[in-house]
């Protein structure tokens, strides 16, 4: 079984997962904006094995901190979508100008693909591919959870108007992969919302933005 920590990170509050798998202590941290104390702090009180740094997208409020996490835990694997991976290494702008504080770029060990699964002691992610925020955007599926980055918030959905960005990718991807996930699943998006969760059968009832 898998638990989850959620540290809001930055200045406009990307939401950074801890994932513990309660069997073996295994750690996985979805997406890192900033590595801050508290994340840090966090990692180190449930055990400090990190496993995977997870990365949904490779705008900067979500990867900013990916160079600092992997010198203080060098064992982990950085994953990001294959698509996305130009944006971590710096060869392509993940929008660092909004910020005083660039970025600075890493190598990704792992590129992600649509089914992908990562193994996290006894428990797994499942990769799903949903671009239309960035062309590599992912979510990570483990039931009954789904990180869903900045493709799908609680009653919207992720900005389309950035480089690569497309409304209809993601909306495909919404209504084609992940309202057809058990619609009991846990959505815990990558901003806001005060750690207050929806479900896939609620954003597929009551979201505004797929009714396009």
């Amino acid at each position: 079984m898998l638990t989850y920590t959620t540290i809001p990170v930055g200045m406009i509050e990307s939401n950074s997962y801890i994932l513990r798998d309660e069997a073996t202590g295994a750690l996985a941290l979805i997406d890192c904006g900033i590595f801050n104390k508290p994340v840090r702090e966090c990692i180190e009180a449930q055990g400090g094995g990190l496993r995977y740094i997870l990365l949904t997208h490779g705008h900067f409020d979500h990867i900013q901190g990916v160079a600092s996490a992997k010198e203080a835990y060098p064992a982990a694997q950085i994953c990001i979508g294959e698509a996305d991976a130009a944006y971590l290494t710096g060869e392509k702008d993940s929008l660092p100008g909004r910020v005083s504080a660039h970025k600075r770029p890493v190598e990704p060990d792992t590129l992600l693909r649509d089914g992908d699964v990562l193994p996290l002691g006894e428990s797994a992610l499942r990769v799903i591919a949903t671009p239309g925020h960035t062309p590599g955007g992912i979510c990570l599926y483990s039931t009954p959870h789904c990180f869903t980055g900045d493709t799908l918030f609680v009653g919207a959905i992720g900005r389309t108007d950035f480089p690569g960005g497309s409304m209809r990718q993601m909306i495909d991807a919404i209504k084609s992969r992940l309202l057809t996930l058990p619609p009991e699943t846990f959505v815990w998006p990558g901003h806001g919302y005060g750690g207050s969760q929806s479900t896939i059968a609620r954003e597929a009832k009551s979201n505004p933005y797929l009714e396009l």
